[in-house]
């Protein structure tokens, strides 16, 4: 329960920063955010929990491992160009000449 009001209040501190709730709500929220991390300061590192709306680390390697896989990383492999890239110039061809002279190359 504690976890979901963390949350929520997570959430409250980030539409404050975006003009949609005003100081006072801002300051609650802080004050559940940090009630919380003084709680969970005095817990043994090796029992604590993971962060709320933070992926254990279990999850967050499946989510990695499979991150590259789907329907949309293939559209996105088929969208690229397949025929030949524009011709590449180089500063010499693009410098103006003297008008007295001509190139052969420009022939």
């Amino acid at each position: 329960m504690r976890e979901q009001e963390v949350l929520r209040a997570t959430r409250e501190l980030a539409a404050y920063f975006k003009g949609r709730r005003t100081e006072r709500e801002a300051r609650a929220a802080l004050k559940i955010i940090k009630a919380f991390i003084r709680d969970r300061e005095r817990i043994d590192p090796a029992k604590r929990r993971p962060l709320p709306g933070a992926l254990s680390t279990g999850d967050a390697n499946h989510a990695r491992k499979h991150a590259g896989t789907g329907a949309r990383n293939a559209q996105r492999r088929s969208a690229h160009r397949t025929d030949g890239h524009a011709p590449v110039t180089t500063d010499a061809e693009r410098l103006p000449t003297s008008s007295g002279e001509s190139s052969s190359s420009n022939e």
